[in-house]
């Protein structure tokens, strides 16, 4: 019963997706050439042979910056999605599994580099299963597989994160352990705050002081 709602609710989802997608990357309507705006005589408008303002150097800052290059990348890949799945019905067996193995492989890169969610490379491929599928029992099969692959990436992600060592996390709850039983030893606590508002704002002060890169320097000293 899982599995049939997870059929019926996953591609719904993927379909969301595709169509929300960012309308931004549809490029922006033609402008007339002769414009009440802009009349052609106009000597303030701009010649429509005139060259490219050149770019400030805060422009090629950003144009530089690795997010802006990582999201030009997602924005790429969107647009050969949307291509993909406009044009898959009129495109060959052969051109359709071609385009399908050389998308597959820029999810799993964007996906490795953090530039797509796991979650959002799933939606995708399950959106492409039921493109490239022949029928559905074939399409219901892939489409588990791919499910009970993300689940166990998933859970292995998760037993990683718990144990791998957490040297900052394992300093704060030495360091609260002592905070707690010196305010709680207070005769009268300073600043005439109450011992609660006292022990939060030393307790915050621990996690700030455990999480800094001089903390962190000096335990792996």
């Amino acid at each position: 019963m899982k599995t049939r709602m997870l059929w019926v609710i996953v591609p719904i989802l993927a379909l969301g997706l595709f169509v929300m997608w960012p309308a931004i990357t549809q490029p922006p309507p033609e402008r007339p050439e002769h414009s009440p705006e802009a009349p052609p005589n106009d000597p303030l408008s701009e010649p429509a042979d005139s060259p490219p303002l050149p770019l400030s150097p805060e422009h090629h800052a950003l144009l530089d910056n690795p997010k802006v290059k990582d999201f030009a990348r997602r924005l790429e890949l969107e647009e050969e999605l949307q291509r993909f799945f406009a044009d898959a019905a009129k495109l060959s067996d052969q051109e359709r599994q071609a385009q399908a193995r050389a998308l597959q492989e820029r999810i799993d890169q964007q996906e490795q580099a953090s530039e797509i969610s796991a979650p959002e490379a799933v939606l995708i491929r399950l959106a492409m299963i039921q493109v490239l599928s022949p029928d559905d029992a074939t399409a219901r099969a892939e489409a588990s597989r791919v499910i009970s692959r993300h689940q166990s990436e998933a859970e292995a992600r998760l037993e990683d994160w718990r144990t791998t060592p957490k040297p900052e996390y394992e300093r704060y709850k030495k360091r609260e352990k002592a905070i707690v039983k010196e305010v709680m030893a207070l005769d009268a606590i300073p600043g005439g705050l109450t011992r609660d508002q006292y022990l939060r704002e030393r307790l915050q002060e621990a996690r700030v002081e455990a999480m800094s890169p001089t903390a962190r320097d000096d335990q792996s000293n």
